[in-house]
């Protein structure tokens, strides 16, 4: 079984990491999960919900995780000796972005990308934002110079999509591929339809 952390930050984007929350474990994964605060705000925002807390949130969509707040830098995760297979942080903030590639860790989530680049372990980093400017290219460039994977909240569209929720399925399967968990959750290029 894989162990994978899920960090989420304030960034918009938080259908991205609802599908994770759900699908993560569904696939066979032991989810290690961190909300910050101003995630909270955008799950609310977003989903036009009214999460009083994390625990709240992960207790409506029915979902299974080792859940830690995001000042716990006690928590098995905060240590390169508790084995994590792979750390995503979905949806990722230029602000968190700035402060990873920087060395700078103020939270739970900085510390656990700080740990997987110096244990060599897989990082993949959603971001959500648009422009970018200089610093945020340069911030990227430095964390993928250090192992982090950059991906952009970008599905494609040659799967022809008729649903919000194939698009986000996509960028879910998209970082399924980077971690290597296998599934089904969009139709690869060149693949027949029905194999899907």
């Amino acid at each position: 079984m894989k162990r994978v952390f899920l960090g989420v930050t304030g960034a918009s984007g938080a259908v991205y990491a609802k599908d994770l929350i759900e699908k993560l474990p569904a696939h066979g994964c032991e989810l290690h999960l961190c909300i910050t605060p101003d995630a909270l705000t955008n799950i609310n925002l977003e989903l036009n919900k009214n999460y009083a807390s994390p625990k709240d949130f992960l207790s409506d969509i029915g979902a299974e995780a080792a859940l830690y707040d995001h000042k716990n830098f006690a928590a098995p995760v905060s240590s390169g000796s508790f084995r994590v297979d792979s750390y995503i942080v979905a949806p990722a903030s230029m602000g968190f972005v700035g402060r990873a590639a920087g060395g700078i860790s103020s939270n739970l989530i900085e510390r656990c990308a700080d740990v997987a680049m110096k244990e060599r372990r897989k990082l993949v980093i959603l971001f959500r934002e648009m422009p970018l400017n200089l610093i945020h290219l340069e911030n990227m460039a430095l964390l993928t110079r250090a192992g982090a994977v950059i991906l952009p909240a970008a599905p494609a569209f040659y799967h022809n999509p008729s649903e919000i929720s194939e698009l986000i399925s996509f960028v879910t399967g998209k970082i399924f591929d980077i971690i290597e968990i296998e599934h089904n959750l969009y139709k690869r290029w060149g693949e027949k339809p029905e194999s899907v």
